[in-house]
């Protein structure tokens, strides 16, 4: 689909080398920020394990996703376009759960690659951060991700909506299995 969408729009405009952007707003576009831009390069939603995927090991695994659970891990660039030296850190990041109706959920990350730390000027880098959501969600429900600069509004990028994670009913019963020694 994305592949007749761009060849549409070449055909439409004649082959010029305007991008094309196929995908949520938020995904694979540099937004700006007070320092320079973020962009989020990737995101991948990862359904929790079952006991039953764990041999019934669940219990002692340090950072375990649960069957009812669901991380989303993200890939994001911050660039340093700024003439000094800026301080990040991955607390001022948030994950959005947005609900048909509008009701909205944060969830700070589990995981990050990088520890808070300082970006020098005009230079970049990337990182891989992690949240953990509830897996089962209504349908419509959307996730954007957050960043928090102080003196400025939220950056609230959309990242698309949340993937299915399968049946309710199944995750009960091997979460139900797991607990009967």
């Amino acid at each position: 689909m994305g592949g007749a969408l761009l060849g549409f729009r070449l055909l439409q405009t004649g082959g010029t080398d305007r991008p094309v952007h196929v995908g949520p707003s938020g995904l694979g576009v540099p937004f700006r920020t007070s320092f320079g831009s973020l962009e989020v390069e990737s995101v991948e939603q990862i359904q929790g394990l079952t006991p039953k995927a764990l041999a019934g090991m669940t219990h002692g695994i340090h950072s375990l996703v649960q069957a009812n659970q669901m991380q989303v891990q993200l890939v994001i660039a911050l660039r340093n376009a700024s003439g000094k030296t800026i301080v990040y850190d991955p607390a001022d990041f948030a994950l959005r759960l947005v609900r048909p109706g509008g009701k909205v959920q944060r969830f700070a990350s589990v995981t990050t690659s990088v520890r808070a730390g300082r970006l020098a000027a005009r230079s970049a880098m990337e990182t891989t951060i992690g949240f953990v959501i509830p897996r089962f969600n209504p349908k419509g429900a959307r996730i954007s991700f957050e960043l928090r600069e102080t003196d400025r509004a939220r950056l609230t990028l959309d990242l698309g909506p949340v993937r299915p994670g399968g049946s309710l009913a199944a995750v009960r019963a091997a979460l139900n299995q797991a607990h009967q020694h």
